[in-house]
This record gives C-alpha cells, sequence and structure tokens, in this order.
C-alpha cells in the first residue's frame, strides 16, 4: 500500500448531514511522530486515544477534553484509501460536512493535495492481527469478525428484505488506485419508510438527493441514477474502512461483516485497540525485565 503526504492546508465546508448546521474542517500535515490527531476547539488529541461510537446513525468520535466530532466516517475513509495517516484534523461545527455524501469529494481534494511518502520518511507501523477476532449482534444476526492476513480486505453482506437492495455482497482489497474507483463514490442510502423516523429524531437534516440515495418501496430515488449496481453494499464497505481508520493506523486483516453496521465496526475497533494496548504492555513489561 502506497503512503501519502498532505503538502498543505486543506479545507472543507458545508452542511452536516445529521444536523443540517454548517461544518468547516481544516486537515494539515502532521508533525514528527504525531499520527493522526483531531481538535474542536481544545487541543490537539491522538486519534487512537479518543473514544467512539456508533450507535447513532454514524459514527461519533470523542475527544478527551469532553467534545466530539460526528459523522467523521466518509473523510475517514478517504484518508485510510489514500494512505494518509500523519494528519491534523480541526473540526468547527458538530459534525464532518456531507459534501457529497460520499468519499468522492474529500478524495479529489486530498489527491491533489498530497504527495507519495519517500523512501527514508517516516512511515505508519500498520497493526497485524496474529488471531481471529470476531463481534456480534445476535439480536439483528449481525456480525463482523477479522482475521489474519497480508493487507487489508474488506467483505460485506447486507439484506433489506422487501426493497429494490435485496441481498448484496462484494469483496474489497485496498490498492493504490483501488479505493478511488471502487468505494469512493459509493454514496449514503436510507430507506424512504425510516426518512420521517430520522427526521422526528433530530437527523438527516443535511440529506438531499445530491448527497444520498433514498430506497423506495419498489424503486429508488438518486441523483443521476446509481453509480453501481451494488452501489449500496459498497457503501457499507466505504463505511466500514472509515471506522476502521479510528485504530490510528493500517490493518493488516481480512474483515467480513454480515448484516453490520456502524455499531459493529466500532466495537470491532475497539478490540483492536484493546489488543494493541495490551501488546504494548507486555512489550514494556518484557524489555523492564
Amino acid at each position: 500500500m502506497e503512503y501519502r503526504r498532505l503538502t498543505g492546508e486543506i479545507v472543507f465546508s458545508g452542511k452536516g448531514l445529521h444536523t443540517g448546521e454548517d461544518c468547516r474542517v481544516t486537515l494539515s500535515p502532521g508533525g514528527p511522530g504525531e499520527g493522526v490527531t483531531v481538535d474542536r476547539g481544545c487541543g490537539l488529541s491522538p486519534l487512537d486515544a479518543c473514544t467512539f461510537s456508533g450507535t447513532g446513525r454514524g459514527t461519533e468520535v470523542f475527544l478527551p477534553c469532553g467534545q466530539s466530532v460526528k459523522t467523521p466516517e466518509h473523510l475517514f475513509a478517504a484518508l485510510y484509501g489514500l494512505g494518509i495517516w500523519s494528519v491534523r484534523i480541526s473540526a468547527e461545527g458538530p459534525e464532518v460536512p456531507a459534501l457529497d455524501g460520499c468519499s468522492a469529494a474529500f478524495s479529489e481534494a486530498l489527491l491533489a493535495g498530497s504527495r507519495p511518502i519517500q523512501e527514508g520518511e517516516e512511515q505508519p507501523e500498520p497493526f497485524a492481527l496474529s488471531s481471529p477476532l470476531a463481534v456480534e449482534d445476535t439480536g439483528r444476526n449481525a456480525l463482523v469478525f477479522a482475521l489474519p492476513s497480508g493487507g487489508l480486505s474488506l467483505s460485506y453482506v447486507i439484506t433489506y428484505g422487501g426493497t429494490p437492495i435485496g441481498t448484496q455482497a462484494a469483496d474489497f482489497r485496498l490498492s493504490p488506485g483501488s479505493f478511488k474507483s471502487l468505494l469512493a463514490p459509493s454514496r449514503t442510502f436510507a430507506l424512504a419508510s425510516e426518512v420521517r423516523s430520522l427526521l422526528d429524531r433530530g437527523l438527516a437534516k443535511g440529506g438531499s438527493p445530491e448527497n444520498a440515495v433514498v430506497v423506495e418501496e419498489k424503486s429508488v430515488s438518486a441523483a443521476g441514477g446509481l453509480r453501481f449496481p451494488d452501489e449500496f453494499v459498497r457503501h457499507k464497505m466505504l463505511d466500514l474502512l472509515g471506522d476502521l481508520y479510528l485504530l490510528g493506523r493500517p490493518l493488516r486483516a481480512r474483515v467480513i461483516a454480515l448484516r453490520a453496521g456502524h455499531d459493529l465496526h466500532c466495537r470491532l475497533a475497539e478490540r483492536f485497540l484493546f489488543l494493541s494496548a495490551a501488546r504494548h504492555s507486555r512489550k514494556k513489561e518484557t524489555n523492564h525485565v
């Protein structure tokens, strides 16, 4: 996998997908040894030192200072997909801007504003999974599990019975160029039957035909039509990739998700971070002895 580094500041602004509020995110190159850091007006915090949740129809990152940033997953997916692991992320407003409802706009700007890391420059240390790991939601018959692998590959299965989506399955292996063409353009979606409920809960206020696909009982409403016949499952893999960026470094694993979502993605990331911390602690004890 090729890694890249920002060459300067990049700013994204627009409405938040759920709050509908004006939001702004500024990305700038990270300092030596910083990795991925996040700020919302209270100082930079390492991403892997933050907590997070996927229970609110999207991912939310909680900073140690008490502030939070909602719906970062599409931006995070673009950063992961392009191999950018040294970056300062400064957010103004409660959310990351929705932009086009996927990672295409983020990817275009990030690709134009970055360069490949050269030999001898600092590179991220991947997290290599050593044994299988799984999290599940038995009530929804949902599961995400990961197996050791030399790189990152994703497999996803979704089922929306009684809708035009039906059952979709797809595989994706991260490589230079694959993210931008195969996952980045896949837009977020919602069932028409859920939209009113979402609005009543104060969500989806920034949704529009330009940034979301709405699935009716027998048809699909999407500006310009669907970009892929299986755009729905591709977007699920996009979300998964963005949630795995919460690790703060690349993952070497084969991740397989069945009827999952942000909640299980985040729980899996928590397990990875727990294993990483335990491994680091054992290494320190060994060195001390």
